[in-house]
Order: structure tokens, then sequence, then C-alpha cells
């Protein structure tokens, strides 16, 4: 570990965001960290969590990347780490400019970033590979009903994030219904069997670069009870059976779970992955299997950190150092979340310069 200040700038900070979690992680760091925090909303939470931030351009706008080149110039920044998938994506569609400027992208490469984005083929590339994947299908109309084996199943956009627009349908009069609002939107639906018990459900962890050079796993078992973790209950009327999809804040029991944590690394390994990569799946009787792969930080990296695995400072640090960790031992135990407020005064929210 260095004893010099890495100066890393943390984009999409607003509250909840993966650039919370990023910052809640580099400011958990033993390595000394200067946080720049950058967001197009001036009423971004994250923004009043360092004396260093700016309001800049949503991502797609044309002036997105000339802005936090500006900034990482005015502060001497060493690393970048978007904090949200449009960021994500096009900072690392421009890794080159920032490399022109000594500045490390802390993110995964397009290739795998372009794969995991379409999940219709993502499963079919897991499943050439040796996967094990979920039963699905694209709906179009009505009639794909009858390519259901059995109730409930999943019905999510082909291309989207996280767990919006993801629902629990119990039969074909649901399906239809959330196939055709999808479209409606303008989204593809893609329809999943639904995996499981929500009881085993896991979120995985992994960096995995330069041909498994640097790879640390980390895995956490769900919990699926609480308001704040969970998206979408629905009951069986006549098993009473509960079925349960994650709100994507996630909060639950941190162990070992090696046979989770290989599951895990083999899929990163298998898509070829050059940075952070988080896997969601759930053990079942026919195997762990995943249903959704984003090639990112985790919404639970903040969590990780706190039971000793700091997954950007870990990546950060290999990137800048190219240090690998002897070993990544961390605790056992239950991470669990909160929503805690903050007062902004209009005087501080006038004065976060805008770039």
């Amino acid at each position: 570990m260095s004893d010099s200040e890495i100066c890393v700038l943390v984009t999409g900070v607003g509250g909840g965001s993966l650039g919370r979690e990023l910052m809640k992680a580099f400011s958990m760091a033993s390595q000394k960290y200067k946080i720049i925090a950058t967001d197009m909303a001036e009423t971004s939470l994250g923004l009043f969590e360092t004396k260093h931030r700016y309001v800049i351009p949503p991502a797609l706008s044309p002036e997105y990347i000339e802005s936090l080149i500006k900034i990482c110039k005015k502060e001497n920044v060493h690393a970048i780490a978007p904090g949200s998938e449009p960021e994500i994506e096009q900072v690392v569609k421009n890794t080159k400019i920032f490399q022109e400027n000594g500045i490390k992208v802390l993110a995964n490469n397009l290739s795998v970033i372009d794969r995991c984005k379409d999940k219709y083929e993502l499963v079919n590339f897991l499943k050439s590979n040796g996967i094990a994947t979920p039963r699905h299908f694209l709906y179009q109309n009505e009639e794909d009903v009858s390519k259901i084996e059995s109730y409930p199943v999943i019905v999510k956009p082909r291309s989207g994030v996280g767990s919006r627009n993801v629902f629990i349908a119990q039969d074909e009069k649901e399906l239809i219904f959330f196939g055709d609002y999808l479209k409606k939107y303008g989204f593809e639906p893609l329809v999943q069997e639904y995996l499981g018990n929500y009881e085993e459900e896991y979120t995985v962890g992994v960096l995995y670069a330069d041909n498994g050079r640097l790879l640390t796993s980390i895995a956490m078992r769900r919990m699926l009870s609480g308001g704040l973790s969970t998206k979408q209950i629905a009951i069986n009327p006549e098993s009473q059976k509960k079925y349960v999809t994650s709100s994507g804040i996630s909060q639950g029991f941190i162990d070992d779970f090696e046979l989770i944590r290989k599951a895990g690394e083999k899929i990163a390994k298998v898509l070829g992955s050059n940075g952070p990569i988080n896997i969601q799946c759930r053990k079942t009787e026919s195997g762990i299997i995943p249903f959704e792969v984003n090639p990112r930080f985790s919404g639970t990296t903040g969590a990780r950190s706190k039971v000793g695995h700091n997954e950007p400072d870990i990546f950060c640090r290999f990137m800048m150092y190219d240090e690998v960790p002897s070993k990544t031992e961390y605790k056992f135990g239950y991470a669990l979340r909160d929503l805690v407020e903050k007062y902004i005064s209009i005087e501080e929210i006038k004065n976060v310069p805008r770039i």
C-alpha cells in the first residue's frame, strides 16, 4: 500500500446510488483517498459528503466527457470510478482519453459491458459455455404463453438496469399484461423461469482482471423478507406460496459460501471480465443458477467494505500500483441497511460548482 494520497473521482453520487457505495468504500479504505464527487443533480446527497464536488452535464450530453476531463485536470485526479450505468458506458468508451491524461478507469471493459447489456444474448452465451441458466424466451405476442412450462415466471426488459421493470407473473393473464405493458413503453420483454426459493438468493462480487492475476470474490445470502430489500411479493392464492424479487438494495448474511463464490468466479472468467462484476443467483435443486449479471461494482459495495472486503480499493491499487492482495479475509455476519436523512441548506446547494 502506498503512503501517498490517491485522488479518485466518483460520478453519479445520488442517494442510494452505486456512486454513493463507491464513496463509502473509498472513505473506509486504509489507503488514503481524496474523493471528488460529481452528479448531474445539484441535490444529490453524495455531493455533500465531500468538500470536493461538482455538478456536471448528464452522461449522454456532448459536454459530459469534456467536463470530467476539466475536473480531473483541476483536481489532479489519478483514477475515475463511474457510479451509474450510463456513465460507466460513456467513461469506458472514452478510456483512451482518460489514459492520455494519466487517469485510470476503474471499470470493466467495453466488450463485457456490451455482452451483459443484452440479457437475452447473455443467457444464451452463458449456456453455450456450460453455465446453467434459467429457461427463457422473448415475448412477442399472446401466442408465446404456450412456451411456459410452469408458473410463476419473471418478465423483464431484454435490455435494462437492475431491478427496474421486473415483474412476477403467476398465470397467462399476468404474463400477457406485463409483456404488453413493457412493449407499450418500448421494451422487448424477456421471460425467464422463476428460480427456486427466494431464501437461497445470493449476490456475488468478483474482481477478475488480467486473465485472473487479480481474483477476489465475496458472497452474501440476501434477506428478502423486509420492505427495503423487496421489490415485489406475489402470493399464490391456492398454495399460499410466496414468490419474491429483490429491490436491488441488498442486505443479508455474509459467509465463506465457497461454492457460490466459485460459480461467480467461473462466470467472470467465461465472460472475459477485466474488472468488477456482480452476479445475482439462486441455489436450486438443479445447482447454482445466475439470473442477472452486472459488469460493475455492486450496490452491496459499502456492506462488503464494512466486513473488510473493499473491492474499489483493491481494484484501484491494482490499477495504480499493480498490487495483488496476498489474501482477502473478511468478517462473517449480517450486513444490514437503513435510511438516513441529511439536511442541506439552500446556500450549500447554490455554492456547488457547475462544470
